[in-house]
């Protein structure tokens, strides 16, 4: 996820809401752990190297253009990390063992971030999406799909959330386009609560909890 650069009113931050940022964990194969600016260039290959993805997962076009830069890359980076050293949003890097390759990335941001306040918000269980504790977007290499990395990772990231965390409800976020993604959300028993339409967007947002 790119830095956004909306000057909304940026809502009630985590550290507001008393909530800090999870160091990380380790899994099978793999570290999260905070995303910084020294890992700009680790980063950038994972990016370009997703970047077809990435371009209806990020729903900014031409975001990453094909000229995206190491440069581009870590002004984006020194954003995130501003703001998860803030308190607003927490952004983690996912990392093979050794930490030599990016396998994808973890964003955490409150359900009244400013991304969604000119949204068009529909709730399909009548709560509202700024009652959740958190809604969180992630992405991993389309080259991990094959060998199942998606749906692991995001089945140890629940885990993460329900047991360091204590999130009693996060919503988990994807869009209409990403067939493969929803596919891995719903084949561990998430439910489609919420669709969030932003007027920049390609596609409708679905919050999965």
């Amino acid at each position: 996820m790119d830095a956004d650069s909306e000057c909304e009113d940026p809502g009630v931050s985590f550290r507001e809401r008393g909530v800090e940022p999870a160091d990380g964990f380790t899994g099978d194969g793999f570290v999260v752990r905070p995303l910084v600016p020294s890992d700009a260039v680790l980063d950038h290959e994972a990016v370009m190297a997703s970047r077809e993805f990435l371009y209806h997962w990020e729903q900014d076009p031409p975001y990453p253009p094909p000229d995206f830069s190491v440069e581009d890359n870590l002004e984006d980076l020194v954003q995130m990390d501003d703001e998860h050293r803030g308190g607003t949003r927490y952004t983690y890097t996912v990392m093979n063992a050794e930490e030599s390759q990016v396998l994808g990335c973890i964003y955490l941001l409150p359900g009244d971030d400013r991304m969604y306040r000119s949204a068009e918000v529909m709730s399909h269980d009548g709560t509202d999406l700024s009652s959740v504790d958190a809604t969180v977007w992630f992405w991993v290499r389309p080259s991990t799909w094959e060998a199942g990395f998606e749906r692991i990772l995001l089945d140890a990231v629940l885990g993460w959330l329900r047991d360091v965390w204590s999130f009693g409800r996060a919503a988990i976020m994807t869009n209409e386009h990403l067939d493969h993604q929803i596919a891995t959300i719903e084949s561990l028993g998430l439910t489609r609560r919420f669709d969030v339409d932003r007027e920049r967007d390609m596609y409708k947002s679905h919050a999965y909890a």
